[in-house]
């Protein structure tokens, strides 16, 4: 393919899709079970206040930032793969 030239293979680009969207819902699964738990344990101490503020800080908004490129790109992945589609028919 030439450098102005964009594709790919649709089965696989089906896949990844795919793929993507699950894993998105897998994260948004792993966000909210890590957030419930965390919220319903009884746990205090420097290390509890360490991990809960690196959660809410940190992972967690990576985790949310992890999901929404997901989903973005899998939605874009599924435009591409349907322009690809209809341009060679």
């Amino acid at each position: 393919m030439g450098a102005d030239m964009w594709g790919g293979n649709l089965d696989q680009m089906q896949t990844l899709d795919s793929t993507f969207t699950s894993q998105a819902q897998a994260v948004a699964d792993l966000t909210s079970r890590i957030a419930s738990t965390l919220h319903g344990t009884a746990w205090t101490g420097p290390a509890a206040d360490r991990f809960r503020l690196d959660w809410s800080g940190q992972f967690q908004p990576a985790l949310q930032k992890l999901g929404q490129a997901l989903t973005d790109n899998a939605t874009i992945v599924r435009n591409r793969r349907a322009a690809i589609e209809t341009a060679t028919r």
